[in-house]
């Protein structure tokens, strides 16, 4: 101590590495700064951004401080990290990072530039290759080459296929029916085969046609390829939808109907998880893009499925059951995106289980009729078990016939904010309880959040606010220092009269969740740089649908719309700030 001031530790300085893009998506970029020192973490790094050319920046969300220290299973490097969201496909944007540090008096500006992806198109030098028969399907696929757009008359392809050639980015390789549902490749209710196989490095393209009768439907059978593309394809009646191999990047698999073989109201409970695999799409790698997909039947509806993901994107899809998961980010490090999607009838719907350092951002989804759990924040097995971190859920819907939170674990969270949600359950939860949180909380948060019915709130704090406790009621929960800014909601709540079923056991169609004018869940929403600065009143609606905004497109997009001109929020409103604070 030296006249009254600290003299901070040679650690505590943060020492901020050379700025990195992860792998580009259509509309997201996620960064990650390395960083040293900065030990007791009170640096900060603020994010904006603007496209090239142009000279108005705007406000992203601070980068998240990932904390390797409480990640178990996966080496993370000291870092921060996070994520722009929507952007526009192919297009260039510069961003500026600012890191301040008081230990050091640390000020620092660093700018690097990104380009999103473009939405897949055709070659640029086709070669037009029409089949009409099973015996010229496989002729062409075995004749493959870059720049080749196999295009299938309507008619039912008997069997089993296999295509080994590869595109380039610039000239794919297209396997295109005529229609979708007048385009059949039939695997004849084949015991083990995929309807159809894809090897080689990538940039393989199949869209508008239907695989059907088989164990699994389509698969990219080769380790770190790259660009492949399912477009407007329908999947039925098979064990697996789509599958993928390790280390894989950049797919792009937007507009599909998928419609397995499970029947809602089975769950993961009526035979201890022995469907929990049957995955509709499932993902490995990098940089993928899961968009406007219709997906039924199936365990886990879409996952990613590699330990260090990175950059995944799944937003837009209608999930109408899901015997297990909903999604799964699971295992992803960091800038894992779920996004604007509807799930309905599902058993433990947002799964992240765990995530090793984070960012992963569960954002405007959309979830009725839950069994069990409305986030699955789990850990993996192992001594010790390798825990969740860095989760942000900002502006989820859930309407549940149970409670209307609920976490069943004993496996600790580190590092996350639930925000501006809506959880909504029935009008008798179990054991009296609204929430019911029974996982170890690390440095979590619950605040601008909106709950029905008031009831018990059960909640794992840490220690120091007194460990694991149970509150009577919301206003007990208040006075406890949780949720200072939330609130019990009361009726209406919803436009249309949304309500809980009386039983998960009831089929329920894909609702409407818009907020009823009249609710207390208007303007009580926090301000999330590039999440809700787009606002339409005083401050941004609790749950995932702003009031006076367009409603978001689930599932697949009428022809002509994809990422270039896809509707996306609401237009700020009157007299807001250029660049609007950050949170």
């Amino acid at each position: 101590m030296v006249s009254g001031f600290c003299i901070a530790r040679a650690d505590d300085v943060v020492r901020p590495g050379a700025p990195q893009l992860d792998r580009p998506t259509l509309m997201a970029l996620g960064v990650k700064l390395p960083a040293g020192g900065d030990d007791n973490y009170n640096a900060t790094v603020s994010v904006r951004y603007r496209k090239s050319g142009t000279q108005a920046w705007r406000q992203a969300l601070p980068l998240y401080r990932v904390r390797p220290e409480t990640v178990r299973g996966w080496k993370v490097e000291p870092q921060f990290s996070g994520s722009i969201f929507d952007l526009r496909p192919a297009t260039t944007y510069e961003i500026e990072l600012r890191v301040a540090d008081p230990d050091g008096e640390v000020d620092r500006t660093l700018t690097l530039s990104g380009t999103t992806r473009g939405v897949p198109g055709d070659p640029a030098t086709p070669n037009q290759v029409a089949v009409d028969s099973a015996t010229g399907l496989r002729a062409a696929m075995s004749a493959a080459k870059p720049g080749d757009v196999i295009t299938l008359a309507d008619g039912r392809y008997e069997g089993s296929y296999s295509l080994r050639a590869a595109g380039t980015a610039e000239n794919p390789i297209v396997i295109r029916g005529a229609s979708q549902d007048g385009v059949i490749l039939d695997g004849g209710d084949c015991a083990s085969c995929n309807v159809l196989e894809v090897y080689g490095a990538g940039f393989v393209h199949i869209e508008r046609l239907t695989l059907q009768n088989a164990n699994r439907a389509l698969r990219f059978q080769t380790q770190a390829a790259e660009g492949n593309v399912v477009r407007r394809v329908r999947i039925r009646n098979t064990r697996l939808g789509i599958g993928a191999q390790a280390d894989q990047r950049d797919f792009y698999i937007a507009d599909n109907i998928l419609e397995g073989r499970l029947a809602w109201p089975s769950v993961y409970t009526d035979d201890n998880g022995a469907r929990s695999n049957d995955d509709g799409i499932r993902v490995q790698g990098f940089g993928h893009v899961m968009a406007h997909n219709r997906i039924s039947g199936y365990g886990d509806a879409m996952k990613v499925e590699q330990d260090g993901a990175r950059a995944i994107d799944f937003y837009g899809n209608e999930i109408l059951s899901a015997y297990d998961n909903g999604v799964e980010l699971d295992a992803s490090e960091a800038n894992a995106r779920c996004l604007r999607n509807r799930f309905t009838n599902t058993y433990a719907t947002l799964s992240v289980q765990p995530i090793y350092g984070g960012p992963a951002y569960l954002i405007r989804n959309v979830v009725v009729n839950v069994t069990h759990e409305q986030m699955k924040f789990h850990a993996l097995g192992g001594t010790p078990p390798r825990e969740s971190n860095g989760i942000f859920a900002w502006h989820n819907t859930f309407v549940s016939p149970g409670a209307a939170l609920n976490l069943e674990t004993s496996d600790a969270t580190h590092h996350f904010v639930i925000a501006n949600n809506l959880f909504v359950g029935g009008a008798r939860p179990p054991n009296g309880r609204t929430v019911n949180w029974t996982g170890p909380i690390d440095d979590g948060v619950f605040d601008y959040n909106g709950y029905s019915p008031d009831g018990g709130f059960t909640l794992n704090l840490p220690l120091a606010q007194g460990g694991y406790s149970r509150f009577a009621n919301f206003a007990a929960m208040q006075r406890g220092g949780i949720e200072t800014h939330g609130l019990l909601l009361t009726a209406p709540v919803f436009a249309n009269g949304l309500t809980p079923p009386a039983s998960y056991t009831e089929t329920l169609d894909p609702p409407d969740a818009a907020l009823d004018p009249a609710s207390n869940a208007i303007d009580r929403g926090m301000i999330l740089a590039n999440v809700n600065d787009d606002f339409t009143g005083a401050a941004p609606d609790l749950g995932a649908l702003e009031l006076g905004c367009p409603a978001p497109i689930y599932g697949p997009r009428p022809e002509g719309i994809d990422e270039s001109n896809q509707p996306l929020g609401c237009e700020p409103p009157a007299g807001a700030p250029a660049t609007p604070p950050a949170p």
